[in-house]
């Protein structure tokens, strides 16, 4: 059996337990098993998704992390669509240390660009983090007020330097 891996543009639907739906969609990958996924808001019904899809990806983005496709792949996540991304994400830069503890450099979403890092955006861009989907699909949720908030969900929100703005 071949396992078909996301593609850059796969739309996915994200289940919330609730009869709802939150909208996701791969817009980026680092490495070659790694995928950036963002997730939007509002929640839709299912009767709403094959109408409202475009308008969700339209919409703010509420979540947006470097994750893994085994949601996807097992079936939870369920790709409906594939629709090109937005220019306007707001990917993110990370700092990473290079050769020795104070040599940072500024590395853009896809580790394809590089520069060294000055003092203030070491002291302020994270390290690249690699979280389980089920982690964004419990701030989804959370979000939605079905479960707790948890303080880990704020490092999924789309913050600081983005990759645009780091290589302008």
């Amino acid at each position: 059996m071949v396992i078909k891996r996301p593609s850059i543009g796969d739309v996915f639907t994200i289940p919330t337990g609730d009869g709802r739906f939150g909208v996701g969609q791969v817009v980026a990958t680092y490495g070659k098993d790694a995928y950036f996924f963002a997730v939007f808001g509002p929640l839709l019904s299912a009767a709403d998704l094959p109408n409202r899809l475009i308008e969700a990806l339209a919409g703010p983005v509420e979540f947006l992390a470097l994750s893994l496709d085994a949601k996807i792949h097992a079936g939870h996540w369920k790709v409906v669509d594939w629709i090109p991304v937005r220019d306007d994400l707001p990917l993110p830069a990370f700092k990473e240390a290079v050769a020795s503890a104070d040599h940072f450099d500024v590395v853009n979403y896809s580790g394809s660009q590089r520069r060294r890092a000055n003092k203030d955006e070491v002291a302020r861009l994270p390290n690249r983090k690699i979280v389980g989907p089920a982690r964004l699909e419990r701030a989804l949720r959370a979000s939605a007020g079905i479960e707790p908030w948890l303080d880990a969900f704020v490092e999924l929100r789309p913050r600081g330097l983005t990759s645009r703005e780091a290589f302008r």
